[in-house]
């Protein structure tokens, strides 16, 4: 990747707005179209390679990413490079708009864009004025997704393999989240001191902010919703088929939730409606969810599609690894990292977690981590008894034994990942609490 340079009439104004990417090494082009912009944002050219791209994509994340569809003679095979970007592009990013560049005085690379899949095209040489509207309308489509600004908490739930017991740390995580969340919005509305007895309140009365969605894309289909005994027809592929009318009173309405607030949209049960849904429409439906939920947990524990889960992966804030101690989930552990190293997933945002942990079957968990040289969020202890009689129960463990040793390492993790609500006026996001060191504070003795 070659670095090329900023582009700025107000350098202040510019960076509250925004960076812009545009791929390109011709400085004419890239100076006209920063002057075509304007004040929209601070436009930043780059000629990123491939395998770099995605990285990029993350430091910047850009609100519009531009590609350079004009002519140059020096540059031969410049419309199958921007070509090869706008496809890629399209898998690693697909809800960031991208906008082809070129001159329509040379229709070559009009048409070039247009196999490349890009929808907008803009001449900056002879409608400046377009561009300006083009990426305002852009923009602004793009921040219509909020109805009320979160800080898109995120993390994607990725087991090693089926049967790791990712679904059941998805459901539990969620239910204690959940609780943390209430007790905030208690606290902020002056009632710190009211005794809490049961769920605080009914999942259907506290707004999205301050509640937890799961995603369930996990195998078997439906296993969050029966774990947290809800269930609902309006799943995946009605979510998507609503996109546009995906707002919070509609998820309010159509999501299963249970009392205390946590909700869930699962796969359809006949796998063979997922057909009619596309890769980026079920990615943009994720990006809908976590720019509503306080917290959203995408659990896609054996779900078998590398891309879409490195997309999945590329729009979390964090992506947790689950497995246990077996030889076979250590390998499938392996493999899982292989995808995302290949589908250019940015390694520094994963994180792992060891579950039915016991320092007795071998390699601890700190050597797994360092194994992988992935940073370890925490273990916890098998506890399958006491878990499977919950189930059965129609119950979570955390609302039948507080004090048991399972519940109490996922409480050490939402803790940390709450932080920032129970100390608002702390330094930093929820993010900058998890330092190399933090599995010690997290290693529960097991409990057997």
């Amino acid at each position: 990747m070659t670095r090329m340079k900023t582009h700025t009439k107000e350098i202040v104004g510019l960076q509250k707005s925004g960076a812009m990417l545009f791929c390109s090494s011709d400085n004419v082009v890239a100076a006209r179209l920063a002057e075509a912009l304007g004040d929209v944002g601070m436009l930043v050219q780059e000629v990123p390679s491939t395998e770099a791209l995605a990285r990029r994509l993350g430091e910047l994340s850009p609100k519009a990413v531009f590609l350079d569809f004009t002519l140059q003679a020096d540059e031969p095979g410049k419309l199958l490079r921007s070509a090869d970007l706008a496809r890629l592009l399209a898998r690693v990013a697909p809800t960031v708009p991208r906008i082809a560049v070129g001159m329509l005085a040379q229709p070559q690379g009009t048409l070039a864009a247009m196999r490349a899949g890009l929808t907008e095209f803009v001449d900056p040489f002879s409608s400046p004025d377009e561009v300006h509207e083009v990426v305002l309308r852009l923009l602004q489509g793009t921040e219509q997704l909020d109805d009320k600004p979160t800080a898109h908490r995120s993390v994607l739930l990725l087991g090693a393999r089926a049967g790791v017991g990712t679904s059941t740390m998805a459901v539990h995580l969620a239910g204690i989240l959940q609780e943390r969340l209430a007790q905030s919005a208690i606290t902020r509305n002056g009632a710190a001191d009211r005794p809490m007895r049961g769920p605080v309140v009914t999942g259907s009365a506290l707004p999205l902010a301050d509640r937890v969605g799961i995603m369930d894309l996990g195998w078997p289909v439906g296993d969050c919703q029966l774990y947290l005994n809800v269930s609902s027809e309006f799943d995946v592929v009605e979510a998507v088929r609503n996109l546009r009318r995906l707002d919070a009173t509609l998820l309010t309405s159509a999501l299963a939730h249970t009392d205390s607030g946590v909700s869930v949209v699962s796969l359809p049960r006949d796998m063979a409606a997922m057909r009619e849904v596309s890769q980026p429409d079920s990615l943009l439906l994720f990006d809908r969810l976590r720019h509503h939920f306080g917290f959203l947990l995408a659990d896609a524990g054996g779900f078998n599609h590398p891309e879409f889960v490195a997309g999945l992966a590329r729009g979390a804030q964090q992506t947790w690894l689950v497995t246990d101690q077996s030889v076979g989930s250590l390998v499938s552990l392996a493999g899982v990292i292989k995808e995302l190293t290949a589908q250019h997933v940015d390694l520094s945002h994963l994180r792992l977690v060891v579950n039915k942990y016991d320092e007795r079957y071998g390699m601890t968990a700190q050597q797994i981590a360092e194994r992988f040289g992935i940073q370890l969020v925490g273990t916890l202890p098998d506890r399958t008894l006491q878990l499977v009689v919950c189930t059965n129960q129609g119950k979570l463990l955390h609302e039948v034994s507080e004090r048991d040793a399972y519940v109490r390492a996922l409480q050490q993790i939402a803790d940390m990942m709450t932080a920032d609500f129970l100390a608002p006026n702390a330094k930093g996001n929820w993010l900058s609490g998890w330092l190399p060191g933090v599995h010690r504070r997290l290693v529960t003795p097991n409990n057997h």
